[in-house]
């Protein structure tokens, strides 16, 4: 087994640019992602054409705010100028022709597929980003927040190079990929879905409770119901 911290000195960085066209259309030919009404797609460049593609095909699209603090943009099809899409879809885009989404608005639409990158990944679909948990911060916002198809998938884009042979350590809040996308194929291939998971109050720290909106508001419902205070 190999920490985490051993898998970023061997990836510092992820693959620069853009996934490659191949990948993109992958994607495309997810059953997930046909069946999808929305999806969420990670924030950086690499997933741009992603992004671009799901919204040309009729997907609404769901991409978290920076550090999540703001919780989730939504950009709907049809309503962005194509020769606009490319800055759309960015996170200065984002604030011009997404919307925030509020916390009690992610269950009537829940999302059907999950997209995003890492640094590398073991064979059994656990994966090491750049240490700030924000995408499995994420799933598990949408998975108490009802946002979440039953049968909503993981994959992460990336290129061969980066599934090592060694396992990687998880720990109680990472996701496990259902596919690791490149531009060769779909690798893994793990079955189930992800709206199961839950937020662990107590591994969060009250600062960063109080730093992420949907987090917050879900503790103040929390203390609410059961009157018992989740943050100090």
């Amino acid at each position: 087994m190999i920490t985490k911290e051993s898998v970023r000195t061997d990836f510092p960085d992820a693959p620069e640019g853009k996934a490659s066209g191949k990948s993109a259309e992958l994607v495309r030919r997810l059953d997930g992602y046909q069946e999808a009404k929305r999806i969420f797609v990670g924030p950086t460049a690499r997933l741009q054409q992603v992004r671009i593609n799901a919204l040309t095909d009729g997907k609404e699209l769901l991409v978290p705010a920076p550090g999540l603090k703001e919780g989730f943009y939504l950009l709907k099809p049809y309503e962005i100028p194509f020769k606009h899409l490319i800055y759309a879809v960015g996170y200065k885009g984002l604030v011009q022709y997404g919307r925030k989404v509020a916390a009690e608005e992610l269950c009537r639409v829940p999302v059907g597929l999950l997209l995003t990158d890492c640094l590398a990944v073991d064979p059994a679909g656990y994966f090491v980003g750049e240490g700030k948990g924000f995408f499995d911060l994420a799933v598990a916002i949408l998975a108490e927040l009802h946002g979440l198809a039953p049968e909503a998938e993981a994959y992460a884009l990336g290129e061969q190079a980066q599934i090592i042979a060694q396992e990687i350590e998880c720990g109680i809040w990472d996701i496990r990929l259902n596919g690791f996308i490149t531009a060769e194929g779909i690798a893994l291939h793990n079955s189930g879905g992800h709206a199961g998971q839950r937020i662990l109050w107590d591994l969060l720290p009250p600062k960063r409770i109080r730093k992420i909106t949907p987090l917050w508001k879900l503790s103040m419902q929390i203390k609410d119901a059961l009157g018992v205070a989740v943050v100090d």
